[in-house]
């Protein structure tokens, strides 16, 4: 069992049919997900099983209190994994967890002999976006819109599109300088240098700034006419830059301008693709 730096905080993975059954409750509390959206626990019952594991399954406690999933498949793509699920509940997700999360996964990845990782994440929602770019070292290589077709709290009515992101476990960044990740310039001088995109406006170059909103969340409770706005608009964006130009993203900027936080996708054209 690993310990944090949060006081109370412990990872392991799930192995009991007490544990399994609270994996799929928090799925619900999590998502807002119905019996029919959640994993059976017949299923995680075979992903856990020493006999034939099928699959990794991490939980993460909070003075033994499960407060957090990350659900792993592996793929028939050779030596690749995918992550199905990682979720917090809502009241401990600014304490850096997911991040943790992932750090427990990757050496278990590794002893398993996975040589890359691949997940999908709410493109609009800048915590993952920071947790998983800047912080855990992914790339984000293709744009999955209305990807999910279930029925859920969290998305409120907003169609669910998802990035796909990857890992390469074994390059030198991710092996030996996680977290030192730097962007290219500082947010200011991107907004100076590099065209930001609007769904009016594509700008023909190798380098383009995507703004999402602050915080999706608040802004879905607030104003759920503009949240779908930015999925509307953000859609048709990351459709021609990243899926039909090939662009892919491995910074977000976020910081604080006129007293408000601003987060942009740092869009860049492959080297081998200029």
């Amino acid at each position: 069992m690993e310990k944090s730096a949060i006081e109370g905080f412990e990872i392991h993975e799930i192995k009991t049919d007490d544990e399994i059954e609270k994996c799929i409750d928090l799925q619900g509390e999590i998502w807002g997900l119905d019996e029919r959206g959640c994993m059976s626990p017949i299923t995680l019952k075979a992903m856990v099983a020493e006999e034939h594991k099928t699959g990794i399954v991490i939980g993460g406690f909070l003075n033994n209190e499960m407060i957090a999933i990350q659900i792993v498949m592996p793929t028939m793509e050779h030596q690749t994994a995918y992550g199905h699920m990682i979720g917090i509940l809502e009241k401990y997700r600014n304490l850096h967890i997911g991040q943790l999360l992932q750090e427990h996964l990757f050496p278990i990845l590794r002893k398993w002999n996975y040589k890359k990782y691949l997940w999908t994440y709410e493109p609009l929602e800048g915590r993952n976006a920071n947790n998983y770019i800047d912080k855990s070292g992914a790339r984000v290589t293709q744009y999955l819109p209305d990807y999910y077709k279930v029925k859920d709290k969290m998305s409120g009515g907003m169609s669910i599109d998802r990035f796909l992101a990857e890992v390469h476990l074994d390059d030198a960044f991710h092996l030996s300088n996680l977290h030192k990740k730097i962007a290219p310039m500082s947010l200011e001088e991107a907004l100076v240098n590099i065209p930001v995109v609007t769904s009016q406006n594509f700008p023909d170059a190798d380098l383009v700034l995507v703004e999402i909103p602050d915080d999706l969340q608040h802004l879905k409770k607030t104003d759920m006419e503009m949240a779908k706005k930015f999925r509307l608009d953000t859609r048709k964006i990351f459709t021609e830059y990243i899926n039909k130009r090939g662009f892919v993203s491995e910074y977000l900027y976020s910081g604080t301008i006129d007293d408000r936080r601003h987060n942009y996708y740092l869009l860049e054209k492959p080297k081998n693709l200029k």
